[in-house]
């Protein structure tokens, strides 16, 4: 369930989206189960790009202060991808949209 998109909502901060967040290497565990338990060929669920598109944003996050670049591409690249899930016709900062996603989820689940 993603959180209606509205042009003038706010972005959360990522201390906002991330603040009840599960650690960095408890969601990198719980991407590579997940991938683990499936069998090949088999589509994955919303709640899986949603989180490791959030998980990729907090690692580039660590990492851009001195050294943006493939870490952010990564970031950005699984962002497109669950923006484009999720609504293909939006254009807005993709890694925003993650987090506000997020923060939504996390509240809800």
């Amino acid at each position: 369930m993603n959180q209606p998109h509205t042009a003038h909502a706010p972005f959360p901060t990522p201390e906002q989206a991330y603040a009840d967040a599960p650690s960095i290497f408890d969601e990198i565990g719980w991407t590579a189960r997940t991938l683990a338990a499936r069998e090949c060929f088999t589509a994955l669920d919303r709640e899986f790009y949603l989180r490791k598109a959030a998980l990729l944003d907090r690692i580039a996050l660590l990492s851009e202060p001195d050294n943006p670049g493939e870490t952010t591409e990564t970031a950005v690249a699984a962002a497109l991808y669950l923006l484009d899930l999720d609504q293909p016709a939006v254009t807005c900062d993709p890694r925003a949209y993650v987090r506000r996603q997020y923060l939504y989820w996390a509240r809800n689940n």
